[in-house]
């Protein structure tokens, strides 16, 4: 193989790799500011009535948690409520420092979804000119090898995650958090209460379909560039 080709391979599996983290972490995105999917579970979950809270000032509670995530507020402190007729200060210290670090993860993904994007229009560049012209093809059959390793992790990984999810759930806080503040207690805590594992479940569940719809259009489109380009040879023949 030569230099400048097997150069263009390794630049284009690189920009597949970075698809990956950046469909990963724009279907988080989606999942996580999508009013219409909290109101859905806090519905089928029953947990205005759990908390002993109004269901638009849940909503709007829920508003103002994914507002501070997305860094739009500075703290959780000035969030109130009524719950159970009182009004009160809606989460408690624990849950406040608790949610500092799970913002500081969110906008640490979101910053490397963004320096993945940038990534990927710089080498995409990059390959077009060592490749004379020859970018999609090659980002096509590196983006299809990838994908399908990926996909097969997906398949294999997916159903024993499923098995058993609270156990992978709690693995994956011992492996993000440096500390015990994620263990809340779903008796007194309200952030616990509005977002309890089988709301996590369903979240994940529907941040990996859409991971894996992003997943497969890309490699639709790169299946329909490399029949294109073998329709064009067989032409020629």
């Amino acid at each position: 193989m030569k230099t400048k080709t097997l150069i263009s391979y390794l630049i284009a599996i690189l920009i597949a790799v970075m698809l990956f983290p950046t469909f990963l972490f724009t279907a988080i995105e989606m999942v996580t500011y999508d009013k219409n999917f909290y109101k859905v579970q806090y519905e089928k979950l029953g947990t205005a009535e759990i908390i002993g809270i109004d269901n638009d000032e849940l909503l709007r509670v829920t508003g103002e948690l994914t507002d501070y995530i997305r860094n739009r507020s500075e703290s959780l402190e000035p969030i109130q409520a009524e719950i159970m007729g009182v009004h009160r200060q809606v989460f408690n210290e624990r849950e406040i420092l608790h949610m500092i670090d799970v913002k500081e993860l969110f906008q640490f993904g979101f910053r490397l979804r963004n320096i993945c994007l940038i990534s990927i229009v710089v080498l995409s560049l990059l390959l077009y000119w060592i490749s004379s012209g020859k970018s999609l093809k090659i980002c096509a059959k590196s983006y299809l090898i990838v994908s399908t390793l990926l996909l097969l992790l997906l398949l294999i990984g997916g159903p024993i995650i499923s098995s058993n999810f609270a156990y992978y759930w709690d693995q994956f806080h011992y492996l993000f958090f440096d500390n015990d503040l994620w263990l809340l207690n779903p008796a007194t805590d309200i952030m616990i209460q509005m977002v309890p594992e089988p709301f996590f479940y369903q979240a994940v569940f529907r941040v990996l379909t859409y991971f894996g719809l992003g997943i497969m259009i890309i490699g639709a489109a790169s299946f329909w560039i490399l029949r294109s380009e073998r329709k064009k040879n067989d032409s020629k023949v």
